[in-house]
């Protein structure tokens, strides 16, 4: 869908015209005239598919040289009958001496729109129920206690001071593991 239709005129010769073969509309939109050369006029007229429901601003407009113009194209949405209009967008230069007609559609919105609404709740994921893995903190409760278990079980089999130092060493890191989480 388009906002604006750009043509450029002068760019490739004088007189010359270059745009889109077709394009396609929801609402109302701009042509953008951007002349690359002498200044002219450029004529624009809606073909009969168009008519009833395409209205042009003003259809001769004067495009200063080295310049740009646009004009408004208002789309009337209440009077298509069915889901989209066909039709021609018909511009000249030199009276008639260049011209080019342009296949235009225009479209319901309310039936062509294929996007999403997104808000704020799609940023965050779907709660399904609780994990253990929801609170860290007791999963690091949990591996604290395997720490001192196995620590305990080495303690009584070694029975080493080192060993035993190990183990209160092991406790302290838990302990203070456990102090952290509770604040």
């Amino acid at each position: 869908m388009t906002d604006e239709l750009p043509v450029h005129i002068n760019r490739e010769g004088v007189r010359e015209l270059e745009v889109p073969d077709t394009i396609e509309a929801t609402d109302s939109f701009d042509v953008r005239f951007v002349n690359h050369g002498e200044a002219l006029h450029v004529h624009l007229n809606t073909g009969d598919g168009l008519s009833r429901v395409v209205t042009v601003d003003a259809g001769n407009r004067h495009v200063p040289g080295n310049g740009e113009r646009r004009v408004r194209i208002d789309v009337d949405i209440d009077a298509l009958n069915e889901e989209s209009a066909f039709g021609t967008l018909e511009l000249s230069t030199s009276y008639g001496a260049e011209q080019h007609q342009i296949d235009v559609e225009i479209k319901d919105p309310a039936v062509t729109r294929t996007t999403v609404d997104v808000d704020d709740t799609l940023a965050e994921p779907p709660r399904t129920g609780a994990t253990v893995f929801d609170r860290p903190e007791l999963v690091v409760l949990a591996l604290g206690l395997l720490a001192v278990v196995l620590a305990a079980i080495t303690a009584a089999v070694v029975d080493d001071i080192l060993v035993v130092a190990g183990v209160g060493v092991v406790l302290t890191g838990v302990l203070l593991a456990l102090a952290l989480l509770l604040r």
